[in-house]
């Protein structure tokens, strides 16, 4: 994926209230874009996708734990339970890399994050 088009998702994501930091990853955990300067770590980032790939019980964002809910080969969304940390959401993107947001607590619920971040990134 381009830079412009990464930078089209983000704003189409940033639609709605609540949306934190959105990155994108290739399909080997890379930091390809990421929508503002925040500290992520190539290490945190394929850690990100490596338990999204091999459906792990949670992964790490920002040295917080968040459950994950739903996993499948197209979709992530993790939530943070004890910390109010908000929720992680990811989908692949119809050029095979990994759209991922953190999202907080409002705007919208985790599935609807879910949903609706499949749909921008096969727009």
């Amino acid at each position: 994926m381009d830079e412009q088009r990464f930078y089209d998702l983000v704003a189409a994501l940033r639609e709605y209230e609540g949306t934190e930091e959105i990155f994108l990853l290739s399909p080997s955990g890379e930091i390809l874009f990421k929508s503002e300067n925040f500290p992520l770590t190539n290490e945190e980032a394929k850690g990100i996708l490596t338990a999204w790939k091999e459906k792990e019980p949670a992964l790490i964002f920002q040295n917080y734990r968040f459950a994950i809910l739903k996993n499948d080969e197209i979709q992530l969304a993790a939530k943070n339970v004890t910390g109010g940390k908000g929720n992680i959401v990811g989908s692949i993107t119809k050029e095979g890399d990994y759209l991922v947001a953190h999202t907080r607590d409002e705007g919208m619920i985790l599935i609807e994050w879910s949903i609706f971040i499949n749909k921008v990134a096969w727009s």
